[in-house]
């Protein structure tokens, strides 16, 4: 156990089910260590049209944007750890299909996104042929036209 561990747990706090998801997609954007305000739009459009985030304002999903944004600077990959161990088991499936939709959204899969969407599936405690059913209805879900 480090020195800060215990005042690290109780600055963290638990987290509510919609606070841990956008941990997840915000982790998720953030892999390739670069986010655009294209991205930032896209979580936006999650929140309006996800059930999960139905009821919030435009100014609730933002504060959960940015506690989300905050968690993960201050915390890192424990951060992801705690919002795992908030969520459901269904609703971990639910964060990694968000965080697929944000790393899939351009087309391109880099190696830090790869290597990010391998571990968040094994932290959420995703079934293989779950994580890569979510993955293969993301790609088609997210096919240009030729």
């Amino acid at each position: 156990m480090g020195l800060f561990d215990g005042f690290k747990q109780r600055a963290m706090g638990s987290l509510n089910e919609q606070q841990a998801i956008m941990t997840i997609v915000v982790a998720a954007v953030k892999a390739d260590e670069s986010v655009s305000p294209e991205e930032i739009q896209r979580i936006k459009a999650m929140c309006v049209l996800s059930p999960i985030f139905a009821s919030n304002s435009a100014d609730q999903d933002i504060a959960n944007i940015r506690f989300a944004d905050t968690m993960i600077e201050q915390f890192g990959e424990e951060a992801i750890v705690r919002a795992a161990e908030a969520l459901t088991p269904e609703l971990r499936e639910t964060a990694f299909a968000f965080a697929c939709d944000m790393v899939l959204a351009d087309g391109v899969l880099g190696p830090s996104e790869e290597r990010f969407m391998t571990g968040l599936a094994q932290k959420l405690g995703l079934r293989d042929d779950s994580a890569q059913a979510i993955v293969y209805a993301t790609i088609v879900r997210n096919r240009a036209l030729s």
